[in-house]
């Protein structure tokens, strides 16, 4: 079985695990795209390549030889084409994103993606639906008075087929949006017109060795994001769950690989129409109590 850890962050460091047929060490490197573009946000592009995995033991400073920089980035909007810009940032992990002022997402348009980098070319399609209002997020306790859930409400409309995701940022100096455990969601689980009310459990990486626990200390501070998505991106989104879920049970670990759709390159370029909600775990509690 070929296995090849591409460092995506979401919004974070995601590892998607690719599997073939052979027990053979994949030794050609791959290109791995992760970016995406929000309705009123300026678009985001980690680019890296793939680390083979083997039995040495590879350290996390690797990964800085894995950053692809000096890449030819694009973002094409229907109108007009923008290149983006590649810079050093520490808010994100690998810290260095392709990104740009002169171009904002908006909600009803098509974002077509280019990456030229060394022999690599990848290009890439997405739509950035409009943004759904969340009613109201709340904290509320746990069995375990040490430890608190978030519950966000929100209407679906059951005119339109949607499809969401939970994201969640924890901490004030860090844009790591990890994928809230999960919380991908196709509207065919709603009854039309409820009001919906979902757990917003703690986004995970799956390289941490600690125990996961998805709640929330009185000390955490984060942003819940609340992304609707096109039908593409529900795909890619919805069996990286399924790998994540399944990938740490030794009887039940996933051989399919997620459903990329940048062509030329491993990874994803998703459009979200995104509502950011700022949640502070100590004030909520404080309220709680008065």
């Amino acid at each position: 079985m070929k296995r090849f850890l591409p460092f995506l962050v979401f919004l974070l460091l995601h590892v998607l695990m690719a599997c073939t047929t052979d027990y053979e060490v994949e030794n050609q490197p791959s290109l791995v795209v992760e970016g995406w573009v929000d309705d009123g946000e300026f678009p985001v592009v980690i680019l890296t390549t793939t680390l083979p995995v083997s039995e040495k033991r590879h350290d996390v400073s690797e990964i800085k030889e894995h950053i692809a920089r000096w890449a030819t980035v694009t973002v094409d909007d229907g109108e007009r084409r923008v290149v983006l810009t590649g810079k050093v940032d520490k808010k994100y992990f690998p810290p260095y994103i392709y990104t740009t002022s002169e171009m904002r997402g908006r909600a009803g348009r098509t974002y077509r993606l280019t990456v030229e980098y060394k022999d690599f070319h990848a290009e890439a399609e997405t739509y950035v639906p409009q943004p759904v209002a969340l009613d109201s997020v709340r904290v509320l306790p746990c069995d375990d008075d040490t430890l608190y859930q978030i519950k966000a409400w929100f209407r679906d409309n059951p005119a339109e087929k949607n499809y969401y995701k939970f994201f969640t940022c924890v901490g004030t100096g860090s844009r790591m949006w990890l994928s809230s455990y999960m919380q991908t969601l196709d509207d065919a689980m709603f009854s039309p017109g409820e009001e919906v009310c979902h757990t917003v459990f703690k986004g995970r990486i799956v390289m941490h060795r600690d125990r996961y626990v998805p709640y929330y200390t009185s000390r955490d501070t984060l942003l819940v994001k609340f992304a609707q998505m096109d039908s593409v991106s529900f795909a890619f989104w919805n069996q990286m769950e399924h790998n994540m879920t399944l990938g740490n049970s030794p009887l039940t670990a996933s051989r399919r690989n997620p459903s990329f759709n940048v062509r030329g390159a491993l990874g994803y370029w998703c459009g979200y129409g995104a509502t950011v909600w700022p949640v502070t775990i100590g004030d909520s509690i404080r309220h709680m109590q008065k």
